[in-house]
């Protein structure tokens, strides 16, 4: 573990004492899902109150249909059209949704503030498909949650649709929303919510140097989700697949954006620099660093903690 770690969460502690080092590169894809799908919510947890459906969402290209989970509010009148956001797990790009992300679906709206629908997407993974497949895909999601056909049918509002998500949620989440306003829909991303995004291919910050030793989030499962994502060097300097190589033009006029990240997570630096440069391009922005966390603390396997929700409340 690297000795410039910050006091951590004793949550995380015991977990980094228990959690074995994985050699993302000398372990077979099929392996790394199967052991990621599996992680399960406690029986301790509350699951909130919510009705689950499955749905199947066409791409704008060639119509392949991208399986989503919409969750609504139990407590809505069944026909009363609600705000929505569509929720992008993050993964590596290569990794499906775990047990934390269902919950977290479920859990956005739980708070007496967000009544609204959650869409969770699964968008296609890597490296079966490679960039820019996936943010393609989320951006087929978002323009088929705003056309008002598809939306009336569900009862949400296509005018009042957000997108977020973590880590490579996260960083598909900015590239969908620069397509959705480079290619000038007609209802744009009403916010953003960005859980510690990828901003930068090849990062020399300050945290990448301090906390991707020893870490969850080493610097070779760094280059192996990312060597499995680009299709070509070339895509490290595209600015839908990296958003560092976004110019201020591209900034000004992306939605309001919440940006929460982790102290000590190697992407911390890169994603609190992109939020200043949001700020710099006179984009309404938060930004929140949570003390004492490691990369993933949204939807880690600590999910299946009950103290460790305590910690996320």
């Amino acid at each position: 573990m690297s000795n410039n770690l910050p006091k951590l969460n004793p949550t995380f502690v015991a977990l980094m004492s228990v959690l074995p080092v994985i050699d993302y590169n000398s372990v077979p894809i099929e392996v790394l899902r199967t052991n990621h799908a599996s992680t399960t919510l406690s029986d301790d947890i509350p699951r909130p109150k919510v009705t689950v459906q499955r749905i199947k969402i066409p791409t704008c290209e060639d119509g392949y249909l991208i399986p989503a989970d919409m969750h609504r509010p139990a407590s809505a009148i069944s026909n009363e059209v609600l705000p929505a956001m569509i929720f992008l797990p993050g993964g590596g790009f290569c990794l499906p949704s775990q047990g934390g992300h269902p919950f977290i679906a479920s859990k956005i709206h739980d708070n007496g503030e967000a009544n609204c629908v959650v869409i969770l997407a699964h968008y296609s993974l890597s490296p079966e498909v490679r960039y820019p497949v996936a943010v393609e895909e989320c951006y087929s999601v978002f323009k088929w949650a705003t056309n008002p056909d598809n939306a009336s049918k569900l009862f949400f509002d296509p005018t009042k649709v957000a997108m977020g998500g973590d880590s490579s949620g996260a960083s598909l989440t900015i590239g969908t929303s620069v397509l959705v306003k480079r290619r000038n829909l007609k209802n744009k991303m009403k916010h953003q919510i960005l859980y510690y995004p990828a901003i930068y291919p090849n990062a020399a910050t300050e945290s990448h140097q301090n906390f991707t030793e020893g870490c969850i989030l080493s610097k070779d499962t760094i280059d192996f989700f990312i060597n499995n994502y680009i299709s070509s060097e070339k895509d490290k300097l595209d600015p839908i697949c990296f958003p560092s190589n976004l110019d201020i033009k591209d900034l000004i006029g992306l939605p309001p954006t919440l940006m929460i990240t982790g102290e000590a997570d190697p992407l911390r630096d890169e994603a609190e620099i992109f939020a200043r440069r949001l700020l710099e391009a006179e984009v309404d922005v938060s930004s929140y660093r949570v003390q004492g966390v490691l990369h993933g603390f949204l939807s880690i396997l600590l999910f299946t903690l009950k103290k460790f929700w305590k910690l996320l409340t």
